[in-house]
């Protein structure tokens, strides 16, 4: 069994919780202007050059977003810290009058497309996915062994569903809120609404977690969302494919998409597969430490010749 030390750790997660919700901030801020001009104009006549800062800063995050997961090499602790951090979004989307006061409370602290983006949704399925990843490689650290190949072909199949139901649940929880505030004008608790977040929140995570018994349980799920965030360029076939949900699910999903959720998920799936394989080979070559059982020993000690 392989341990990190206690340097690691604290590193890893002084950088994880600084460089996490930081990164998902500047994929919110170049994914921003990006959803508002699909909005606008379904990308019709819009020159993609406008948009060149955009895609940085939607680059930039995701890398500090890799970065992050690139930790797990050297400790979990990092990682499970971020999942902690994941909470404050959470029972925020749970409950939308503290929506309000996040903007209220934000304004002028933080960028307010950092507020749009919680809003979208996009901190949790990003900061529950890397905290699953701690506890993954946690568990793996500890218990290297490979399951045999039933668990790893039935995750294969397992974790997009539950990617997939996690995603369509999540989606449609923060649009039945917004539904219900913009029609309503109610800011209250939403039952329906907050049971589909809460559930698809944990089925992503669940999804996610997957990749204990099968550690390419991802790759899937990765090149699905690279194929679903290229659709963007072709708005003629994103927008009525998404047309097909039920309006509370659709236009939130959309927002995910467009502000680069969907991308950024991917590139963590593929990196985290990388690193979950590396991990697992070191601590399957490194030797484990057995204490001595005192039990074992013979009492009183036996006297040397």
């Amino acid at each position: 069994m392989h341990r990190s030390g206690t340097s690691a750790r604290l590193i890893t997660v002084i950088i994880a919780v600084v460089v996490a919700p930081f990164g998902a901030g500047l994929i919110a801020t170049g994914g921003s202007s990006w959803v508002f001009a699909y909005g606008q104009y379904a990308l019709e006549d819009v020159d993609l050059g406008r948009f060149a800062m955009s895609f940085l800063l939607q680059a930039v995050g995701i890398l500090l977003l890799l970065l992050v997961a690139m930790t797990g090499i050297w400790s979990s602790a990092g990682l499970i810290a971020v999942g902690v951090l994941a909470l404050v979004p959470l029972v925020i989307s749970l409950f939308p009058a503290l929506l309000l006061e996040a903007y209220r409370l934000g304004a002028g602290i933080l960028p307010v497309e950092w507020l749009d983006g919680l809003a979208y949704g996009l901190p949790l399925i990003l900061l529950p996915v890397l905290g699953t990843m701690g506890l993954v490689l946690a568990m793996v650290r500890r218990r290297p062994e490979a399951t045999g190949a039933g668990l790893a072909i039935g995750g294969l199949i397992v974790a997009p569903v539950l990617l997939l139901a996690g995603v369509l649940l999540l989606s449609w929880g923060l649009g039945r809120t917004s539904i219900v505030a913009l029609q309503q004008y109610r800011f209250d608790f939403v039952p329906e609404a907050a049971a589909a977040v809460l559930i698809g929140t944990l089925a992503i995570i669940a999804g996610v977690f997957v990749t204990r018994w099968s550690r390419f349980a991802l790759v899937l799920p990765a090149l699905a969302l690279l194929v679903v965030s290229a659709l963007v360029f072709a708005p003629r076939v994103l927008l009525p494919a998404l047309s097909l949900l039920p309006m509370e699910g659709s236009r939130p999903l959309s927002r995910l998409i467009l502000v680069g959720g969907g991308t950024a998920a991917a590139i963590l799936y593929l990196g985290f597969t990388a690193v979950l394989t590396r991990v697992r080979a070191q601590a399957a070559t490194t030797p484990s430490v057995v204490t001595p059982d005192p039990a074992s020993a013979p009492y009183p000690p036996t006297p040397e010749a």
